[in-house]
């Protein structure tokens, strides 16, 4: 008795607040927004968990099998709404169903064929009727509303027309697959109507649909935009109007009733590069280069009796600088000599073997950098005689990026060249 009594209290409750539930289902998003003369309310429905919510601080929404069953009792309300001629064919349609059906209960073929012309006629002209209606949106997406002048206007009339496309949404969403089946039952000719001609279209209109509203909505942000804009100039243009000698400039600030965090300017570096290739940068580049050395030639020169020489003579060859050798670089281009004139057959050569048996204190990371570096600095011919490998492990948190840990370089054979 208990179960009973809480059913026909949840349906009271139902009926008390009948007309918020169906504003919220038809209007609002199955959302209820919290306000203070609807808190008892909500609070009711709450108690008979008709409505739910993950947070306090949003709003309650209906639950999904009180949303189904407002969409089942609104479904000849969604559609009157958005189109009173399709709603009209459709109510005209099932009628057609019924005589159908009772003519071929009596074995009347003349009237059976008569009603089956006109159910094609019907469905024919919903049809149309529904395929026309999603074109018209592809006529305002063309023309951007730019017949209208007035761009308060055009905003209000592009919001019009994303609240009708909304409509024909819930147009779509009325006939249910399932419903249509079990109007078609078992019978051929309802069935190639109302299982594969009309699904068709509704799926070709829900398609242009979708992409009608997805453009309106950018037309509309855009809208909003260009109204801003129009407002900040149109504010400007005033202001210039009324102040004849109106000059915009920082000198007409009063500092001191500036807020501090604006009166305030951090320092911070300004990092400048020259461009060695734009002939305007090279006088500024020769004057910076100018006035960074002393002009006293006395600061620089080691030797103060270099003055007295006269001339200089070089030798024939020309003088030459013995310059000292990287030793990384060495053992480097020894490696990859190795590999492209010595004879290893199928031997492999381990990257941080060949570090470890050398005397340098070297780490792994530079060492393999220094290895792929002048592998890719190799002459094409030569870089196509050596394989190398890479051991390597994925990154814990980007698993794309990887880390290497050794290389294992090889000779290619002929066989793969």
């Amino acid at each position: 008795m208990a179960r009973t009594h809480d059913a026909q209290s949840t349906l009271r409750a139902l009926n008390t607040h009948a007309e918020a539930i169906l504003e919220a289902h038809l209007n609002q998003g199955n959302r209820m927004p919290v306000t203070d003369d609807n808190v008892g309310m909500l609070e009711t429905l709450e108690h008979h968990r008709l409505i739910w919510r993950l947070a306090e601080d949003e709003d309650p929404q209906l639950k999904k099998v009180l949303a189904h069953f407002l969409d089942h009792i609104t479904e000849s309300d969604r559609r009157r709404k958005a189109s009173e001629h399709v709603d009209q064919l459709w109510n005209e349609l099932n009628q057609l169903f019924a005589e159908y059906r009772e003519a071929k209960r009596l074995a009347a073929f003349e009237d059976k064929e008569r009603v089956e012309g006109t159910i094609k006629e019907v469905l024919s002209e919903i049809i149309e009727d529904i395929r026309t209606a999603t074109v018209t949106f592809s006529a305002y997406i063309t023309s951007g509303f730019s017949y209208i002048t007035d761009i308060e206007l055009r905003i209000r009339k592009n919001e019009e027309v994303i609240d009708q496309a909304h409509r024909l949404s819930n147009l779509f969403d009325s006939f249910k697959i399932r419903e249509l089946e079990d109007q078609a039952g078992n019978d051929p000719f309802l069935k190639r109507l109302l299982l594969k001609h009309l699904p068709a279209t509704l799926e070709e209109g829900r398609r242009n649909l979708s992409y009608a509203l997805n453009q309106l909505r950018i037309l509309l942000v855009r809208m909003r935009e260009d109204q801003r804009l129009s407002k900040l100039i149109g504010g400007f243009e005033s202001h210039y109007a009324n102040n004849r000698g109106f000059e915009p400039s920082i000198d007409d600030l009063d500092l001191a009733y500036c807020p501090p965090v604006l009166n305030t300017v951090a320092p911070f570096r300004i990092v400048s590069y020259g461009d060695i290739y734009d002939p305007a940068d090279d006088q500024d580049l020769i004057e910076i280069a100018r006035w960074a050395r002393p002009l006293d030639s006395q600061v620089n020169e080691p030797h103060a009796d270099a003055k007295a020489v006269s001339s200089v003579e070089f030798d024939v060859d020309g003088a030459t600088e013995q310059e000292e050798v990287d030793p990384v670089d060495e053992l480097v281009e020894q490696l990859l000599q190795h590999l492209l004139d010595g004879d290893i057959g199928g031997c492999e050569i381990r990257a941080l073997e060949v570090l470890a048996h050398s005397d340098m204190d070297l780490d792994a990371a530079t060492w393999l950098h220094t290895l792929e570096s002048e592998l890719d600095a190799l002459a094409p011919n030569d870089y196509d005689l050596i394989e190398v490998d890479y051991q390597s492990e994925p990154d814990p948190l980007y698993p794309d990026n990887l880390y290497i840990l050794d290389m294992t370089l090889r000779r290619r054979s002929d066989s793969r060249l």
